[in-house]
């Protein structure tokens, strides 16, 4: 059976940079990096569809290069064009990105029994992605008792 976590585009990096603070041991620790790095991939992925959609919104000069925002590494968008670049933008940001993780399932459950009795307590925006992760890996995992009964 396949096993996957669902999160938004625009949640993968804040996922990952949670999982990143965690302090976690043995397979757990394993399975935190091996989730890292998928949510990493689907990231770039995920990077890589907003440039491509912003495509056709950014200004140009005359010899058709991207003409710099106002801070470094940003570029500037066509005026009238603003509204669509930003509903493109949004719709991207609101995809679903499925990670698919069944050849570390071991892993992941060691890294779901770790964070699910983890004893620090969360506040703030933590908490918020710490019960986001939970969810997508309670459903992973409930739905692997389902199949076993």
């Amino acid at each position: 059976m396949t096993k996957t976590l669902t999160f938004k585009n625009e949640e993968l990096s804040v996922v990952g940079n949670f999982l990143g603070t965690l302090s976690l041991k043995n397979k757990a620790s394993r399975g935190r990096t091996k989730l890292i790095k998928l949510i990493s991939a689907k990231n770039d992925e995920y990077n890589e569809e907003r440039k491509d959609a912003l495509e056709p919104f950014i200004m140009k000069d005359e010899q058709g290069n991207e003409v710099e925002g106002d801070k470094p590494g940003l570029v500037r968008i066509i005026e009238e064009k603003q509204d669509e670049a930003a509903a493109a933008i949004n719709d991207i940001d609101d995809e679903s990105a499925v990670i698919e993780f069944t050849e570390y399932s071991e892993k992941m459950k060691a890294l779901y029994d770790a964070i699910a009795d983890y004893p620090t307590e969360f506040s703030d925006t933590d908490a918020a992605i710490y019960d986001l992760l939970m969810d997508q890996l309670e459903t992973a995992f409930e739905n692997e008792k389902d199949g076993e009964k």
